[in-house]
Protein backbone atom coordinates (compact mmCIF):
# COMPACT_ATOMS: atom_id res chain seq x y z
CA UNK A 1 0.00 0.00 0.00
CA UNK A 2 1.43 3.35 -1.03
CA UNK A 3 1.37 6.19 1.45
CA UNK A 4 0.31 9.50 -0.04
CA UNK A 5 1.61 12.08 2.41
CA UNK A 6 0.88 15.78 2.13
CA UNK A 7 1.43 18.91 4.19
CA UNK A 8 -1.18 21.31 5.55
CA UNK A 9 -1.17 23.54 2.45
CA UNK A 10 -1.65 20.60 0.09
CA UNK A 11 -4.43 19.21 2.29
CA UNK A 12 -6.25 22.55 2.38
CA UNK A 13 -6.20 22.57 -1.42
CA UNK A 14 -7.34 18.94 -1.57
CA UNK A 15 -10.24 19.59 0.84
CA UNK A 16 -10.98 23.02 -0.67
CA UNK A 17 -10.86 24.70 2.73
CA UNK A 18 -8.56 27.33 4.20
CA UNK A 19 -5.32 26.52 5.99
CA UNK A 20 -6.73 27.99 9.25
CA UNK A 21 -9.71 25.61 8.93
CA UNK A 22 -7.37 22.62 8.62
CA UNK A 23 -5.45 23.87 11.68
CA UNK A 24 -8.74 24.02 13.62
CA UNK A 25 -9.49 20.41 12.68
CA UNK A 26 -6.01 19.40 13.85
CA UNK A 27 -6.33 21.28 17.17
CA UNK A 28 -9.72 19.64 17.76
CA UNK A 29 -8.15 16.25 16.85
CA UNK A 30 -10.96 15.70 14.37
CA UNK A 31 -8.80 14.86 11.35
CA UNK A 32 -6.12 12.14 11.16
CA UNK A 33 -2.60 13.59 11.17
CA UNK A 34 0.91 13.01 12.45
CA UNK A 35 3.90 15.20 13.04
CA UNK A 36 7.40 15.16 11.69
CA UNK A 37 9.31 17.61 13.82
CA UNK A 38 7.04 20.62 14.15
CA UNK A 39 5.26 20.00 10.83
CA UNK A 40 1.82 18.47 10.45
CA UNK A 41 1.58 15.71 7.85
CA UNK A 42 -1.47 13.92 6.52
CA UNK A 43 -1.91 10.53 4.89
CA UNK A 44 -4.45 11.09 2.11
CA UNK A 45 -5.68 7.49 2.43
CA UNK A 46 -6.52 8.10 6.11
CA UNK A 47 -8.11 11.45 5.31
CA UNK A 48 -10.29 9.77 2.66
CA UNK A 49 -11.39 7.16 5.24
CA UNK A 50 -12.19 10.01 7.65
CA UNK A 51 -14.31 11.70 4.95
CA UNK A 52 -16.15 8.44 4.21
CA UNK A 53 -16.88 8.05 7.92
CA UNK A 54 -18.25 11.60 8.06
CA UNK A 55 -20.47 10.89 5.07
CA UNK A 56 -21.78 7.67 6.63
CA UNK A 57 -22.55 9.44 9.89
CA UNK A 58 -24.34 12.24 8.06
CA UNK A 59 -26.55 9.67 6.36
CA UNK A 60 -27.38 8.06 9.70
CA UNK A 61 -28.28 11.42 11.23
CA UNK A 62 -30.69 12.15 8.40
CA UNK A 63 -32.52 8.86 8.94
CA UNK A 64 -33.42 9.86 12.50
CA UNK A 65 -34.81 13.32 11.71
Amino acid sequence: MTKNICDIKELSTYLKVSIPQVRKLVRAKMIPYFRIGNRYKFDINEVNKWIENLQENEGKNILFL
